[in-house]
């Protein structure tokens, strides 16, 4: 197998689902980040900045780059992620459209998330070529004698060596796509399954038909900033080492976009400590908070993994924060595995409950019961399953606090349309692989949630005396 050098550019204000769906996507199928399959052209996957500092993104999450643009001067191929109303400004920066210019040169492909288009443009890599961008910048893209595709019937295009996409489910399924010409179309339907990518938006597709309508009242929603709020909402989304970062980011990214309609809800990562942490991807971020600077959000997010999630079970500082702040929350989430963690401090004891599709023998052994839906309620906990799950659940809760029209319009701000290039998965007729891998994970389970039940049973005995 071939190994090649696959670089992400991000700079300050990225969008970070974007990023972290791409990059996720690309990991499992292209540098085999937790896949058992071999691939025919092999990536180390590096995200480059112009300077190794934090970046800030349109969350409240910042990245750290893993090398700048000197490191890696000419990459095998290039990634660049967009950002919204911040790409403008990085329209100014020289140096990252110089960066760009050199390192597609070199690339044997190129692909951009959403505005990072226009960076391309920018750069004198797009003209006369048919490309795609999140709808607020379309007319931006055209300035730069570029054939816009609207991206009603397809978020992504390819046009010679350089492909876009439109808005974060864009993203994702370019990142489908591109790794399905890479390598094979089974392989890239591996890794939709292994992260549970299953998108179905609970008020539906964007309807495209209304499209200019719609386009006078959101636009100058795009470039707004979150308000001063005194009475806020505290939403807390908890940060762990080697958690699946794209289940965080998911409901992050929703409610960051919630944010620049109603100011009141302000997200806010919280972890043990304030230093940067490292993620399932490799890439670390920062958190804005510790434990004990929130110990009582008015609602909490609590995402999951795969092994660093089965040993944050145990994790006392993770317990403490999760019992200290249940009683006081008016809701309660989690997003695939993050129900595992619920189900270690005995919330979801006789409950019906989903997570992802490989790890229901850990919900039966706390006591609750597997359901496979897209997310569980249950009085004021919500469960989802995979990634896409929680951001569908996500838009259901906006609802829920708001009310339809405003998660409709977060929705659109986002660009959140998914179209699975390969479709949905199909849950009753999963290959055998996936099904040992489900097999393997049910025989560990007792290492895992035998001290899990052994720790409730201590705490509940302490506070009964």
């Amino acid at each position: 197998m071939t190994k090649k050098t696959l670089a992400f550019v991000v700079y300050p204000g990225i969008s970070l689902l974007e990023f972290v769906g791409n990059r996720t996507v690309l990991g499992i199928i292209l540098a085999q980040e937790g896949s058992p399959l071999k691939v025919r052209v092999g990536y180390e996957l590096v995200v480059v900045g112009e300077r190794i500092e934090e970046i800030p993104t349109d969350t409240p999450l910042s990245v750290l780059p893993q090398k700048t643009f000197t490191d890696v001067a000419r990459p095998d191929a290039l990634v660049v992620i967009g950002g919204g109303a911040d790409t403008l400004a990085a329209l100014e920066n020289a140096n990252l459209i110089s960066y760009v210019r050199r390192a597609a040169e070199s690339a044997s492909w190129v692909a951009a998330t959403s505005t990072g288009s226009l960076l391309l443009a920018a750069a004198g890599l797009l003209e006369g070529r048919l490309a795609t961008t999140h709808w607020a910048y379309a007319d931006r893209l055209r300035a730069y004698n570029v054939r816009y595709q609207m991206p009603e019937t397809s978020n992504w295009v390819t046009d010679g060596k350089f492909t876009t996409s439109a808005g974060v489910s864009g993203a994702i399924d370019m990142a489908l796509g591109l790794s399905a010409r890479l390598n094979n179309q089974a392989i890239a339907q591996f890794g939709q399954l292994m992260i549970e990518y299953d998108p179905h938006p609970p008020f539906g597709r964007l309807d495209w038909s209304g499209f200019d309508q719609q386009q006078a009242v959101l636009t100058p929603l795009m470039d707004r900033r979150p308000a001063r709020w005194d009475a806020v909402q505290q939403i807390a989304f908890i940060l762990y080492p080697g958690l699946t970062v794209f289940d965080l980011v998911g409901p992050l990214q929703v409610f960051s976009a919630l944010q620049r309609i109603a100011p009141e809800f302000r997200p806010i990562v919280v972890a043990e400590q304030t230093s940067p942490i490292t993620t399932d991807i490799g890439v670390r971020v920062m958190p804005n908070a510790t434990f004990s600077d929130l110990p009582y959000p008015d609602v909490f997010f609590v995402p999951g993994g795969i092994m660093p999630t089965l040993r944050a079970m145990s994790n006392p500082a993770i317990r403490q924060y999760i019992r200290t702040a249940a009683p006081h929350a008016q809701w309660i989430v989690s997003v695939c595995t993050g129900a595992l963690l619920l189900a270690a401090v005995g919330l979801l004891e006789g409950c019906e409950v989903t997570t992802h599709w490989s790890y229901p023998r850990y919900l039966k052994d706390l006591g609750a019961h597997y359901v496979q839906k897209r997310w569980t309620v249950n009085g004021n906990i919500v469960n989802a399953a995979g990634v896409s799950a929680g951001i569908d659940m996500a838009l259901y809760l906006v609802s829920r606090f708001l009310d339809e029209e405003t998660a409709r319009t977060v929705q659109w701000l986002i660009q959140y349309d998914p179209q699975p290039p390969f479709g949905g998965i199909d849950y009753q007729h999963l290959k055998l692989l996936p099904r040992f891998m489900r097999e393997s994970l049910t025989l560990i389970a007792p290492l895992y949630t035998t001290k899990v039940r052994r720790l409730i049973r201590q705490e509940r005995k302490t506070n009964a005396e």
